[in-house]
């Protein structure tokens, strides 16, 4: 890059890491928190061809037909509506530019979901970070001492939380929820395989929104999430949100998912039957620390030795996992996305191996 032309960019844009994501061909693939079946063709198909996808039109800006069964499939009330994005990151863009005023603070706890901060550094907002508890549950008097301290205006809480997987006691949410100011997001990502949700929860709370996606349950390559809120912040999110943001074929696609809600409801079953199969087999590995699991994925402590070493010997096996070691406070942690049962053997195979 010329001289002249990198004076002109932003001097903090050097300071910031890009997402890392290793090629996956040729790997079995356990690293990104991917529904791992296949969808069926003729699922597939019917989305596209049958419902007659006009690709040379742009598509629905306002995503109506989506929005429409995604209210029905939710029965959410009418002062509520919907903000349906290019994946959840686009939904977490839009609100943080939309609360980027000077002097705002995005406040979360820590780990978790790390484009809440990426994101909220690139467009300027204050972000304090709340260290977990050892056993990765909230630090819940910290949390209210820093929200009294800074004031919010945006707080992001993933329920179940990424990487940890764990879900957080309801109550103290409730308490976050209610002593702050701002608004308060719970990103429901891995709701499918948790049971759990605050959705009947925003009647109640006038400062909370929902956050769901589809790209955990087996529609990661459509790239689309929604948020559920009050209708006049709606209103305002959409001011920000770009024209035409959400393709026509992942819109129908994703109506074709909801009209069949019980295809992709038994998938997360199954993948919950695979997970607590997973877990019991993992507890058995003595030379690994296995935090349990409200997600498809399990977050786990290599004891003795290094989590690069053991995550390198993966990839000589062509295992692709998460390698979490560089996180604050998961120093030595890897993370294991739940796969078929094959592909599941193959891991626990292969990581006694490389443990010894």
């Amino acid at each position: 890059m010329k001289n002249k032309l990198k004076n002109f960019l932003r001097e903090d844009i050097s300071n910031i890491k890009e997402y890392e994501v290793l090629d996956p061909k040729g790997m079995i693939k356990l690293d990104a928190m991917e529904n791992p079946f296949d969808v069926d063709l003729k699922f597939e198909s019917e989305s596209i061809l049958a419902n007659k996808v006009n690709i040379n039109r742009y598509p629905d800006g306002a995503c109506k037909n989506l929005t429409k069964k995604l209210r029905d499939s939710h029965n959410l009330k009418s002062n509520f509506n919907i903000l349906v994005g290019n994946g959840s990151d686009e939904l977490i863009q839009i609100l943080c530019m939309a609360f980027s005023k000077k002097g705002n603070t995005l406040l979360c706890p820590q780990p978790t979901f790390s484009m809440y901060k990426s994101i909220a550094d690139l467009v300027g907002l204050n972000f304090k970070a709340v260290p977990l508890e050892n056993d990765f549950s909230l630090n819940i008097n910290k949390m209210i001492n820093d929200i009294k301290q800074t004031d919010p205006a945006l707080i992001f809480l993933a329920y179940p939380n990424n990487p940890t997987a764990n879900l957080w006691d309801r109550n103290n949410i409730e308490k976050v929820i209610e002593n702050t100011n701002g608004l308060v997001v719970i990103d429901e990502a891995y709701g499918a395989f948790s049971g759990e949700s605050f959705l009947n929860d925003i009647d109640k709370y006038e400062n909370l929104a929902v956050m769901k996606t589809f790209s955990k349950v087996g529609l990661a390559g459509l790239r689309l999430g929604y948020l559920m809120a009050e209708n006049s912040l709606i209103e305002e999110l959409n001011k920000i949100r770009l024209p035409f943001n959400v393709n026509s074929i992942s819109q129908k696609i994703a109506e074709i998912a909801l009209d069949n809600k019980d295809y992709l409801n038994k998938q997360s079953k199954e993948i919950i039957g695979l997970r607590e199969s997973l877990l019991k087999q993992m507890l058995n590995v003595k030379e690994i620390e296995v935090y349990n699991s409200s997600t498809n994925f399990i977050l786990f402590k290599i004891k003795n030795g290094s989590a690069d070493e053991i995550f390198n010997k993966l990839l000589k096996d062509k295992i692709l996992i998460k390698n979490m070691s560089k996180t604050e406070s998961l120093k030595d942690c890897l993370r294991v996305t739940v796969g078929t049962e094959k592909d599941n053997n193959i891991f626990i195979q292969s990581l006694k191996n490389a443990l010894n």
